[in-house]
């Protein structure tokens, strides 16, 4: 069959990490759930060598679920060699955080490819970004 950005939500992790927040914020995208804390080092599992695709949807409006959605994820998770590709909104999203990612793909999505909010503090070593110039939201991307 064929597969259209926006097939499906995407990969959303939610962690115990600091947000510059003074509440504990609810991660967008309609899945109604908290994030965030006072644990740097909270460790929301591993994601290696994933690829994420056709993801990314609006589930109302300014609340979107990304490619990959990381709220308030700490510095004891592991995120390496992960591409985002064809995705419907962002590639990345870090709401908060102290997450450090290594070897990073957006690769022809409509919005941004990495999009950090509510304080994120992490590093990402080798992030690489490829536009399709066909496949663009042109509004604020």
């Amino acid at each position: 069959g064929s597969r259209t950005p926006g097939d499906w939500g995407g990969i959303v992790l939610l962690g115990n990490a600091p947000t510059n927040r003074s509440t504990t914020p609810i991660i967008e995208g309609g899945i109604n759930s908290q994030y965030g804390g006072n644990i740097p080092t909270d460790n929301s599992g591993v994601l290696k060598y994933v690829r994420i695709e056709f993801a990314g949807i609006a589930a109302d409006p300014n609340s979107e679920i990304n490619g990959l959605t990381l709220g308030g994820v700490g510095s004891g998770t592991t995120l390496e060699n992960i591409q985002v590709s064809y995705g419907n909104d962002d590639a990345y999203e870090f709401f908060g955080g102290t997450v450090n990612a290594k070897n990073l793909i957006a690769f022809a999505t409509a919005d941004d490819d990495y999009d950090f909010d509510f304080g994120y503090t992490g590093r990402i070593q080798f992030g690489i970004t490829l536009r399709d110039p066909q496949f663009v939201d042109g509004g604020d991307a």
